[in-house]
C-alpha cells in the first residue's frame, strides 16, 4: 500500500469512527429522551441504569444496521470535502494522480464496512433477537403479552389471552386446526398450554390441560362425543383390542404389552405401554387399565395429526364406553416455538432473522405474510448494493471543483436522501411484487451512479 493510500484510508476510517459515535449517540439519546418514563418504572436507580445500559447495549447492533449505510456515505463525503477544502485534492491532481485513484481506497473500505453490516445482520442480530423484541423497561423481567392469531408452519392459527415468557405458559389457548385449503378441521382449547419437545413419534408442540378437541365439518357427525383431558370415547372395547393383539397371562391378571389399536369412527389410534385387565378371564365386569396411554386423533386420511391425548393411566368405563384419564393433557403438534412468539410480538421480527432463517421460513407450506418474507429476503441482498450506490451518487459532487464546497455538500445530501426515500417508498407500495420493491431502486439509480462517477473530471 502506498503512502497516499494509507493517508486516504486513515482519514476515512477516523471520520467514519467519528460519524459512528455521533449518529449512534444521537439515535440513543433521542430515543432515551422520548421513552425515559418507561425506564423510570423500575424500583431503584440502579435498576433503571441497568435496564438502560442493557437495552441500548443490545439495540446498538440493530442501530448499526440501520445507520451503517449513512455512516459510510457521510464519512466518505466529509473526508473528501475536507481534502478538497484544504486543496489536498488539487495537489494530488497536480502531481498526476487521478481522482479515481484517490477515491478507490475509500470505495474499498466502504465495501468492507458494508461487509461488517452484513455480518452484524446475519450473525449477531439473530442471536440477540429475543432481547431485541423486549420492550423498554422490561429487560430484567419480561412482561406478559397476548397471542393474537399467530399462524404456525402448518397453517394452524393460535390465540391466547396471555403468554408469560418467564414460565413459558399460555393462558386460555385456542387453536384452529386447518387443512391445506385453509378449511377448518377442528379446534382445540384448554386452560393453559406449555411447550413440549416432542410428542412421541410426532413433531414438537404444545401441551394443554383441561382441554378439549372439537371436530368441525362433515367429520363432526362421526364423533358422538367430544374427547377431553378427562375422558376419551371410543367404539373399541378392551375385548376388541385384545382380540387383535392377543393375551399374555401373568399371575392373577391379564395384560398386554405395547398395545396398539385403531378406531376408524373417531379417526383415532390407541397406543399404550401396557393394558391390564382385572380379574382375569374376561366378562362384562372386567376392569381394564391402560398404562401411559396415547390417543392420537388424525384427519385427512390419517395424514394430519389433530391432537394427542396423553395420561399416566386410563381406566375403562364400560357403562359409558370411554376411557377416564388420570393427569391427562392434550398435545397439539406445531412448529411454533417460544422464540417465535417472542419475535412475532414485534412488528420488526423479520428484520432480526438471518437470510438462512428467512429461506427456511419460505420453505414451509404455510407462511404468515409470504410477500413480506420474500421482500425481507431480497432486501438482505440488495441493501449492501444500495449502500454502494449511495456512495457513488454522492462522491461526484464532492470531487467536483466547479462549485464551492457548501453547494457540493448540499447537492450530495439532496441526491442521497432522494435515493434513500425512493428505496423506502418502493418497499411500502401496496401490491408491488417483492422482487420489484427490492430491486427497482438499483435498476434505476445504478446506471446513473456509474455515469456520474465516470464523468468526474480527473
Amino acid at each position: 500500500m502506498k503512502i497516499l493510500d494509507r493517508y486516504v484510508a486513515r482519514t476515512f476510517l477516523v471520520t467514519a469512527g467519528l460519524w459512528f459515535v455521533v449518529l449512534m449517540s444521537l439515535r440513543i439519546v433521542t430515543d432515551l429522551f422520548v421513552n425515559m418514563d418507561r425506564f423510570a418504572r423500575a424500583d431503584t436507580p440502579r435498576e433503571i441504569i441497568y435496564n438502560i445500559g442493557l437495552y441500548y447495549g443490545v439495540h446498538s447492533f440493530a442501530y448499526f444496521t440501520e445507520l451503517g449505510g449513512i455512516i459510510v456515505v457521510a464519512a466518505a463525503a466529509f473526508s473528501l470535502a475536507r481534502m478538497n477544502k484544504t486543496n489536498e485534492l488539487t495537489a494530488m491532481l497536480a502531481s498526476g494522480v487521478s481522482l479515481h485513484r484517490v477515491v478507490w481506497p475509500i470505495v474499498l473500505l466502504s465495501m468492507a464496512l458494508s461487509g461488517l453490516i452484513v455480518m452484524d445482520q446475519e450473525l449477531v442480530l439473530p442471536r440477540l433477537a429475543h432481547r431485541l423484541v423486549q420492550r423498554r423497561g422490561e429487560m430484567h423481567e419480561q412482561e406478559e403479552f397476548g397471542i393474537r392469531l399467530i399462524a404456525d408452519g402448518a397453517g394452524n392459527v393460535w390465540y391466547a389471552n396471555t403468554f408469560d415468557p418467564e414460565t413459558r405458559q399460555m393462558s386460555r389457548p385456542v387453536v384452529l386446526l386447518r387443512d391445506g385449503d385453509y378449511e377448518l378441521m377442528a379446534s382445540a382449547f384448554g386452560s393453559d398450554g406449555r411447550p413440549v419437545e416432542s410428542t412421541g413419534g410426532d413433531r414438537s408442540g404444545w401441551a394443554m390441560t383441561e382441554a378439549r378437541l372439537v371436530r368441525a365439518g362433515e367429520a363432526a357427525a362421526s364423533w358422538r362425543h367430544t374427547p377431553s383431558t378427562e375422558r376419551v370415547w371410543t367404539s373399541r372395547s378392551p375385548e376388541m383390542i385384545l382380540g387383535h393383539t392377543g393375551r399374555e397371562a401373568g399371575g392373577s391378571d391379564v395384560w398386554v404389552e405395547n398395545v396398539e389399536a385403531s378406531d376408524p369412527q373417531y379417526g383415532m389410534i390407541i397406543t399404550a405401554e401396557r393394558m391390564q385387565l382385572e380379574p382375569a378371564g374376561g366378562g362384562s365386569n372386567q376392569t381394564a387399565t391402560l398404562i401411559e396411554p396415547r390417543f392420537t386423533f388424525r384427519a385427512d386420511a390419517g395424514q394430519v395429526t389433530l391432537g394427542v391425548f396423553e395420561a399416566d393411566r386410563a381406566v375403562w368405563n364400560a357403562g359409558r364406553g370411554n376411557w377416564q384419564l388420570e393427569n391427562g393433557r392434550l398435545v397439539v403438534p406445531s412448529d411454533l416455538t417460544v422464540q417465535d412468539l417472542l419475535l412475532r410480538r414485534s412488528s420488526r421480527w423479520l428484520q432480526y432473522m438471518s437470510l438462512s432463517q428467512l429461506n427456511d421460513l419460505l420453505e414451509l407450506r404455510h407462511v404468515p405474510n409470504r410477500p413480506a418474507v420474500r421482500l425481507a429476503r431480497h432486501i438482505r441482498i440488495t441493501e449492501p448494493i444500495n449502500n454502494l450506490i449511495m456512495l457513488l451518487l454522492g462522491l461526484p459532487f464532492i470531487m467536483s471543483r466547479e462549485r464551492n464546497i457548501k453547494a457540493s455538500i448540499g447537492l450530495c445530501l439532496l441526491l442521497v436522501m432522494s435515493f434513500y426515500a425512493f428505496i423506502h417508498m418502493c418497499r411500502n407500495i401496496v401490491g408491488m411484487p417483492p422482487e420489484w420493491a427490492a430491486w427497482l431502486p438499483i435498476l434505476l439509480f445504478a446506471p446513473v451512479a456509474v455515469v456520474m462517477f465516470d464523468s468526474v473530471k480527473t
